[in-house]
């Protein structure tokens, strides 16, 4: 899992990479230990499952490796 500094979070789900964005909680009063409703966007699969996964410091590139 990553998060960069603009509040997206991205990550494994087995092969599956996945998106959501807590900027979009910036409205909303949310007590600490609270669930977040995030709204979850598929980003693709890849052939591998990845064991570590980061944001470039560009903000516009995601890399995973694989052990």
């Amino acid at each position: 899992m990553s998060m960069d500094s603009g509040g997206k979070i991205i990550w494994a789900k087995h092969a599956e990479i996945q998106q959501a964005n807590i900027r979009s909680l910036v409205d909303q009063e949310v007590k600490d230990g609270e669930r977040l409703a995030l709204a979850v966007k598929d980003m693709g699969a890849c052939e591998v499952y990845p064991q570590t996964i980061a944001h470039n410091p560009n903000g516009r590139c995601v890399h995973w490796w694989e052990n």
